[in-house]
Protein backbone atom coordinates (compact mmCIF):
# COMPACT_ATOMS: atom_id res chain seq x y z
CA UNK A 1 0.00 0.00 0.00
CA UNK A 2 1.40 3.36 -1.01
CA UNK A 3 0.45 6.54 0.81
CA UNK A 4 1.46 10.18 0.47
CA UNK A 5 3.35 11.89 3.28
CA UNK A 6 0.18 13.74 4.38
CA UNK A 7 -2.01 10.60 4.09
CA UNK A 8 -4.29 12.31 1.55
CA UNK A 9 -4.76 11.01 -2.00
CA UNK A 10 -3.73 12.96 -5.09
CA UNK A 11 -6.78 13.65 -7.24
CA UNK A 12 -6.92 16.05 -10.17
CA UNK A 13 -4.87 17.23 -13.12
CA UNK A 14 -1.46 15.55 -13.29
CA UNK A 15 1.44 17.97 -12.91
CA UNK A 16 2.84 19.19 -16.22
CA UNK A 17 -0.04 17.67 -18.20
CA UNK A 18 -2.92 19.47 -19.83
CA UNK A 19 -5.39 16.61 -20.31
CA UNK A 20 -4.27 13.85 -17.93
CA UNK A 21 -6.04 13.43 -14.60
CA UNK A 22 -4.98 11.12 -11.78
CA UNK A 23 -6.28 9.46 -8.65
CA UNK A 24 -3.45 7.84 -6.69
CA UNK A 25 -2.13 7.48 -3.15
CA UNK A 26 -5.32 5.71 -2.05
CA UNK A 27 -3.57 3.66 0.67
CA UNK A 28 -6.42 1.15 0.71
CA UNK A 29 -9.27 3.64 0.25
CA UNK A 30 -9.76 3.18 -3.48
CA UNK A 31 -13.53 2.78 -3.33
CA UNK A 32 -13.98 6.02 -1.41
CA UNK A 33 -11.43 7.92 -3.45
CA UNK A 34 -12.92 6.57 -6.68
CA UNK A 35 -16.22 8.26 -5.86
CA UNK A 36 -14.49 11.48 -4.75
CA UNK A 37 -12.28 11.43 -7.86
CA UNK A 38 -15.27 11.03 -10.14
CA UNK A 39 -16.77 14.24 -8.78
CA UNK A 40 -13.52 16.25 -8.46
CA UNK A 41 -12.19 15.37 -11.90
CA UNK A 42 -15.55 15.91 -13.58
CA UNK A 43 -15.85 19.33 -11.92
CA UNK A 44 -12.30 20.25 -12.95
CA UNK A 45 -12.93 19.26 -16.57
CA UNK A 46 -16.19 21.27 -16.58
CA UNK A 47 -14.45 24.27 -14.98
CA UNK A 48 -16.63 24.12 -11.84
CA UNK A 49 -15.37 25.15 -8.39
CA UNK A 50 -15.21 22.36 -5.82
CA UNK A 51 -14.37 23.04 -2.19
CA UNK A 52 -12.45 19.72 -1.96
CA UNK A 53 -10.15 20.38 -4.94
CA UNK A 54 -7.45 22.13 -2.92
CA UNK A 55 -7.25 19.31 -0.35
CA UNK A 56 -6.65 16.60 -2.99
CA UNK A 57 -4.69 18.71 -5.50
CA UNK A 58 -1.67 16.72 -6.82
CA UNK A 59 0.33 19.99 -6.84
CA UNK A 60 -0.22 20.69 -3.14
CA UNK A 61 2.83 21.34 -0.98
CA UNK A 62 3.00 19.43 2.32
CA UNK A 63 3.36 21.14 5.67
CA UNK A 64 6.90 22.14 6.68
CA UNK A 65 6.55 19.83 9.69
CA UNK A 66 6.69 16.90 7.23
CA UNK A 67 10.04 17.96 5.70
CA UNK A 68 12.25 15.85 8.05
CA UNK A 69 10.07 12.80 7.38
CA UNK A 70 10.25 13.42 3.61
CA UNK A 71 14.06 13.75 3.73
CA UNK A 72 14.40 10.54 5.78
CA UNK A 73 12.20 8.72 3.27
CA UNK A 74 14.24 10.04 0.32
CA UNK A 75 17.51 8.99 1.99
CA UNK A 76 16.10 5.50 2.63
CA UNK A 77 14.91 5.16 -0.99
CA UNK A 78 18.12 6.49 -2.51
CA UNK A 79 20.23 4.22 -0.31
CA UNK A 80 18.68 1.31 -2.24
CA UNK A 81 20.79 2.32 -5.25
CA UNK A 82 23.81 0.85 -3.43
CA UNK A 83 22.66 -2.45 -4.94
CA UNK A 84 24.49 -1.32 -8.08
CA UNK A 85 27.68 -2.22 -6.21
CA UNK A 86 26.69 -5.58 -4.74
CA UNK A 87 25.64 -9.07 -5.85
CA UNK A 88 23.22 -11.47 -4.18
CA UNK A 89 25.29 -14.40 -5.46
CA UNK A 90 28.81 -14.67 -6.83
CA UNK A 91 28.05 -17.18 -9.56
CA UNK A 92 25.04 -18.65 -11.36
CA UNK A 93 25.98 -22.02 -9.84
CA UNK A 94 25.20 -20.55 -6.39
CA UNK A 95 21.51 -20.14 -7.31
CA UNK A 96 19.45 -23.14 -6.23
CA UNK A 97 16.77 -24.46 -8.64
CA UNK A 98 13.43 -22.65 -8.31
CA UNK A 99 15.17 -19.51 -7.13
CA UNK A 100 16.82 -16.33 -8.35
CA UNK A 101 19.47 -13.81 -7.53
CA UNK A 102 21.18 -10.71 -8.83
CA UNK A 103 24.68 -10.98 -10.21
CA UNK A 104 26.43 -7.67 -10.53
CA UNK A 105 29.52 -7.96 -12.71
CA UNK A 106 31.74 -4.92 -12.29
CA UNK A 107 31.96 -4.33 -16.05
CA UNK A 108 28.28 -4.66 -16.96
CA UNK A 109 24.80 -3.88 -15.68
CA UNK A 110 23.33 -6.01 -12.88
CA UNK A 111 21.63 -9.17 -14.10
CA UNK A 112 18.57 -10.87 -12.56
CA UNK A 113 19.10 -14.61 -12.95
CA UNK A 114 16.30 -17.13 -12.42
CA UNK A 115 16.96 -20.88 -12.33
CA UNK A 116 13.84 -23.00 -12.84
CA UNK A 117 13.17 -26.30 -11.02
CA UNK A 118 14.99 -28.21 -13.77
CA UNK A 119 18.09 -26.00 -13.45
CA UNK A 120 17.50 -24.04 -16.67
CA UNK A 121 18.84 -20.49 -16.39
CA UNK A 122 17.05 -17.31 -17.54
CA UNK A 123 18.78 -13.92 -17.47
CA UNK A 124 17.05 -10.54 -17.34
CA UNK A 125 18.24 -7.01 -16.80
CA UNK A 126 18.05 -6.38 -13.05
CA UNK A 127 17.21 -2.71 -13.65
CA UNK A 128 13.60 -1.83 -12.96
CA UNK A 129 12.14 -0.02 -15.98
CA UNK A 130 10.60 2.64 -13.70
CA UNK A 131 13.58 4.37 -12.03
CA UNK A 132 16.43 1.91 -12.69
CA UNK A 133 16.57 0.47 -9.18
CA UNK A 134 18.16 -2.98 -8.91
CA UNK A 135 15.48 -5.60 -8.26
CA UNK A 136 15.71 -8.19 -5.46
CA UNK A 137 14.62 -11.82 -5.55
CA UNK A 138 11.57 -12.49 -3.36
CA UNK A 139 11.77 -16.20 -2.55
CA UNK A 140 8.38 -16.32 -0.81
CA UNK A 141 6.53 -14.92 -3.84
CA UNK A 142 9.01 -16.13 -6.48
CA UNK A 143 9.14 -12.65 -7.93
CA UNK A 144 11.56 -9.83 -8.63
CA UNK A 145 10.75 -6.81 -6.42
CA UNK A 146 12.14 -3.30 -6.79
CA UNK A 147 13.05 -1.74 -3.43
CA UNK A 148 12.80 1.81 -4.80
CA UNK A 149 9.05 2.22 -5.48
CA UNK A 150 7.68 -1.31 -5.11
CA UNK A 151 7.32 -2.51 -8.71
CA UNK A 152 7.10 -6.30 -8.96
CA UNK A 153 7.90 -8.74 -11.75
CA UNK A 154 7.24 -12.46 -12.08
CA UNK A 155 10.08 -14.95 -12.21
CA UNK A 156 9.64 -14.75 -15.98
CA UNK A 157 10.26 -10.97 -15.98
CA UNK A 158 6.61 -10.08 -16.66
CA UNK A 159 5.42 -6.93 -14.86
CA UNK A 160 2.98 -7.76 -12.05
CA UNK A 161 2.58 -4.42 -10.28
CA UNK A 162 3.65 -0.83 -10.99
CA UNK A 163 4.60 1.89 -10.95
CA UNK A 164 6.84 0.38 -13.64
CA UNK A 165 5.28 -0.06 -17.06
CA UNK A 166 6.52 -3.10 -18.93
CA UNK A 167 8.67 -6.08 -18.11
CA UNK A 168 12.26 -6.73 -17.14
CA UNK A 169 14.22 -6.78 -20.41
CA UNK A 170 15.52 -10.25 -21.26
CA UNK A 171 19.32 -10.60 -21.34
CA UNK A 172 19.50 -13.94 -23.15
CA UNK A 173 17.50 -15.95 -25.69
CA UNK A 174 16.09 -18.32 -23.05
CA UNK A 175 14.66 -15.38 -21.08
CA UNK A 176 13.29 -13.83 -24.26
CA UNK A 177 11.46 -17.07 -25.11
CA UNK A 178 10.15 -17.39 -21.54
CA UNK A 179 8.92 -13.80 -21.55
CA UNK A 180 7.14 -14.24 -24.90
CA UNK A 181 5.62 -17.52 -23.72
CA UNK A 182 4.40 -15.95 -20.47
CA UNK A 183 3.06 -12.83 -22.20
CA UNK A 184 1.09 -14.95 -24.69
CA UNK A 185 -0.54 -17.01 -21.92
Amino acid sequence: IFEPIDYTAFIGKNQGQSHIYICTGDFGNGLTHGVIAGKLIADEIMGLENEWSKLYNPKRIPSLSKVPEMIAHDVQINSQYKRFLTSDVKDIEDIIPGSGGVINPTTKSPMAVYKDDDGKVFKFSALCPHMKGVVCWNGAEKSWDCPIHGSRFGKDGVGIMGPAFGNLPPADEAAERLLKQSSAA
